[in-house]
């Protein structure tokens, strides 16, 4: 019994620690965040290192307002980021990895992008598909042959 009530405090500090506060994982926060951090989502800026660790930054700050319904989701996203900024072009294995953790991030990706549509009416990601049609090369009548010249 003793040990059970020594466990307690710190249990509650690690609720608390974890962020688990439903004003912190509002669905009205995360929307806000979500405008607030919109174009980041959506076109980051990447040409340095610093703009990499915003990006991140941003992401974590959206993911940390994330309600409980796709805080997973959002956790499986920021990890798949957190692996592509790491890949060395010139590592077949470092390369396989990011494609492998970007596949197996996809169902999450898609659930925080549909949760976020209907609940915020925000997009991220593509906007919608550009659709293209194929051109119709008229048909041409068959090449006739040169004329002989009869020798």
């Amino acid at each position: 019994m003793k040990s059970v009530l020594l466990a307690l405090p710190a249990l509650a500090l690690v609720l608390v620690a974890c962020g688990d506060d439903p004003a912190e994982r509002s669905e009205g926060r995360y929307c806000t965040e979500v405008g607030d951090h919109l174009a980041a989502l959506n076109t980051p800026t990447l040409a340095t290192p610093d703009d990499i660790d915003s990006m991140l930054g941003e992401w974590r700050t959206v993911a940390g307002a994330a309600p409980i319904a796709i805080q997973s989701e959002w956790n499986t996203m920021i990890a798949a980021v957190e692996t592509a900024v790491t890949v060395d072009a010139n590592d077949a294995a470092s390369v396989q990895k990011v494609a492998d953790t970007a596949r197996a991030s996809e169902p999450a990706a898609n659930r925080v992008i549909d949760y976020t549509f209907t609940k915020c009416n925000a997009t991220i990601g593509a906007v919608t598909p550009v659709v293209t049609v194929p051109v119709t090369v008229p048909a041409t009548a068959p090449a006739t042959p040169p004329p002989s010249t009869g020798g």
